[in-house]
């Protein structure tokens, strides 16, 4: 769960808050201490963050507060004292912290598991950015999130240093990693959590290589462990080359490469391995339906141990997991590009309908009305020369009464495509004058209730509500049999709010069809035009006890 906020917050100096809540017994905590210090200063000294606090939260056990701050900043973090005195009693203990981290208003947050043993649920991770720009805060967050799994890394294996338990310590990693990415759709924060994860578990380092979809040359996208300042440099360098022997065999075959002081020069060019210290490497293809995404990586140094056939295949599940969630992204990703076309196709035809709608209106309005008018005038003229005792003079009374019918019929046609009233006077008047037009042509009576002033929406939000007031006006005297309809329209605070409410025959809401929701009551276009505004649409009826539709549009959008 990854959450952002809009708070106003100071953005030069990004903290950074992880709340650890720990539910079952844990009597490591002195143990971990100087290690999650050394996370933490790390996270000062190489991710830019102003200032860094851990709380750990241990079911009756002593709270747990530290805190780093940058060279030169001497003031403590505030997010710190609110979190631990709100949950804190004046011994140290701590009284089962309730409340999320979203509380205290960070700039993001999100929350990881801590799996100590099985059936515990409860034991997680919040971490939160503060103080941190819009631009920024998914970077930030990016890299608070490796920080947090690396901690949460050193819990567990306070925990499962046993042998006896690292059977336990290896499912928990990977319940972890498809907990942590199954969490988010953030493609880079997925790299993060796992390169992390896996570092930590291998005690190695961990690379992560997408390919590039164009090309096929080789993205270094993360690198977690011992990678220095002058190393990470050296990482990125490698953007834009020709996948290596070693990349293209595990990508070819879909298996694992495991590359070793022995062989490792057939692998991966000279330059790399000096480079990287390379010596013992592990690769694995990053695979989803048959297409190459790229490859994860782990390495070891010569004195260490060679990676056997359990880390391969712990290794492989850990890759096969990130796979699918980095299709998932794509997917997802694909689809919102979609829908962001489609609604900027649906934006132009809406645009293009009214477009020509004003365009007729205003053809019929200069060409059509004008001619019937001149002809209306001249019917008149010649009934008032006509003598009285002319058998044609009443006829031509007639056809000119006639004709002047159905000069305001057309006129009233011409509004309807175009209310000049709206934009002329805005949606209230335009709305009354809506209402008293359709009241004086049907039996049913109307009232329009506007609470709170309606004077700042823009054009395409007043005629979007306009437009549906008119649609759901036509059905109501259409179908309904309604003798009574009620129209309100209220300017909230984080809404603007239409409701229509009649007192007709009313339906049966049955399950809407997947081509058109709306098209049984002819509202697909209403559906549209809130899409694009981001507003919902909701109809409540019943047989015998009328209808009624409840529109909302965000006030920030509207004003």
């Amino acid at each position: 769960m990854i959450k952002f906020s809009t708070a106003n917050n100071n953005l030069e100096n990004p903290e950074l808050l992880m709340v650890c809540k720990i539910s079952t017994n844990f009597n490591n905590i002195k143990k971990i201490c100087p290690a999650i210090k050394e996370a933490l200063s790390f996270s000062v000294d190489s991710f830019e963050f102003a200032h860094a606090g851990l709380i750990l939260y241990v079911s009756n056990k002593q709270t747990v507060c530290l805190q780093v701050s940058r060279k030169g900043l001497c003031e403590k973090m505030p997010s710190v004292g609110s979190y631990y005195n709100k949950y804190t009693d004046k011994s140290g203990a701590s009284h089962n912290p309730t409340e999320t981290m979203d509380s205290l208003q960070p700039s993001s947050f999100t929350t990881i598991p801590i799996i100590l043993r099985a059936c515990d649920p409860a034991s997680k991770m919040e971490i939160g950015v503060f103080k941190s720009s819009p631009a920024t805060v998914q970077s930030y967050l990016n890299k608070a999130t490796s920080l947090g799994i690396h901690i949460v890394n050193i819990i567990q294996d306070s925990v499962f240093g046993g042998q006896k338990d690292r059977n336990l310590r290896k499912l928990s990693v990977l319940l972890e990693t498809v907990c942590t990415i199954s969490s988010t759709l953030n493609l880079n924060q997925i790299l993060h959590i796992v390169s992390q994860i896996t570092a930590d578990l291998f005690n190695a380092r961990c690379a992560i290589f997408l390919l590039n979809e164009t090309d096929q040359t080789i993205i270094p996208a993360v690198g977690v462990g011992s990678f220095d300042k002058e190393l990470k440099k050296k990482f990125r360098v490698q953007k834009g080359l020709a996948p290596y022997p070693a990349f293209i065999k595990a990508i070819r075959e879909q298996q694992p490469v495991v590359l070793t002081p022995d062989n490792i020069e057939s692998g991966l060019p000279l330059e790399i391995i000096n480079n990287f210290s390379y010596a013992r490497v592990l690769l694995i293809p990053l695979i989803s339906k048959n297409s190459a995404l790229g490859i994860m990586q782990v390495d070891r140094l010569a004195h260490d141990k060679q990676f056997d056939q359990e880390e391969v295949t712990i290794f492989s599940a850990i890759a096969k997991a990130t796979s699918i969630a980095m299709e998932n992204t794509k997917l997802v990703d694909t689809l919102a590009k979609k829908e962001k076309l489609l609604q900027q196709l649906l934006e132009k035809l809406i645009c293009i309908q009214e477009d020509e709608r004003k365009r007729v209106a205003s053809e019929i309005h200069d060409g059509a009305i004008q001619a019937l008018l001149g002809i209306w005038y001249r019917i008149q003229l010649l009934a008032i020369s006509t003598g009285s005792d002319d058998p044609n003079k009443n006829e031509l009374i007639k056809i000119q009464g006639l004709l002047g019918q159905q000069i305001q019929e057309i006129r009233r046609i011409v509004y309807n495509l175009r209310p000049v009233m709206l934009d002329t006077y805005g949606l209230g008047p335009a709305l009354q004058a809506l209402v008293r037009t359709l009241q004086e042509e049907s039996q049913i009576d109307f009232e329009l209730v506007m609470e709170n002033q309606i004077l700042s929406l823009p054009a395409n939000v007043e005629l979007t509500l306009y437009r549906i007031v008119q649609e759901l006006l036509a059905n109501i005297i259409k179908h309904s049999q309604a003798t009574r309809v009620q129209v309100t329209l209220v300017n909230g605070e984080d809404n603007t709010v239409l409701v229509v409410k009649d007192n007709g025959t009313g339906f049966n809401l049955t399950p809407p069809s997947r081509d058109d929701p709306y098209g049984n009551l002819g509202l697909a276009n209403i559906r549209e035009r809130l899409t694009l505004l981001g507003g919902t649409f909701k109809i409540e009826s019943q047989l015998g006890w009328g209808t009624t539709v409840t529109v909302q549009v965000p006030t920030q959008l509207a004003n």
